[in-house]
């Protein structure tokens, strides 16, 4: 009997970390609370963020996330960290913050190389 595998619906590649973009958008504004980023950059970003979570878990899926057991994991770890980079990438100025982004969220990883 196969077993039915879950699928990003960005890459297509199997869910293997399913974490819910509520989840793993928690990391995201943990990090950016804790840099000293313009009151306008830090509104961008949580607006960027929750149109992203709104558009990731516009269909309910068949998996559960891990931390929260929602039925929302659409995005693997790697969409879900390259989406965020691109949210950082407009939305703050201060290069030397996108590069912390970068190395702390080790974005070179997860670039998705088609």
């Amino acid at each position: 009997m196969l077993k039915m595998t879950h699928l990003c619906t960005d890459c297509v590649q199997p869910i293997t970390n399913p974490l819910c973009p509520s989840c793993s958008a928690r990391g995201l504004i943990a990090w950016v609370r804790d840099r000293d980023l313009k009151k306008a950059e830090m509104k961008k970003v949580r607006k960027l963020l929750r149109k992203l979570i709104k558009d990731a878990e516009e269909n309910p899926s068949a998996i559960n996330c891990i931390a929260c057991d929602s039925l929302q994991v659409n995005l693997c770890v790697y969409c879900f960290t390259n989406r965020t980079k691109n949210i950082i990438v407009k939305s703050v100025e201060d290069e030397k913050v996108v590069e912390k982004f970068k190395e702390d969220f080790n974005v070179d990883i997860w670039l998705l190389r088609y």
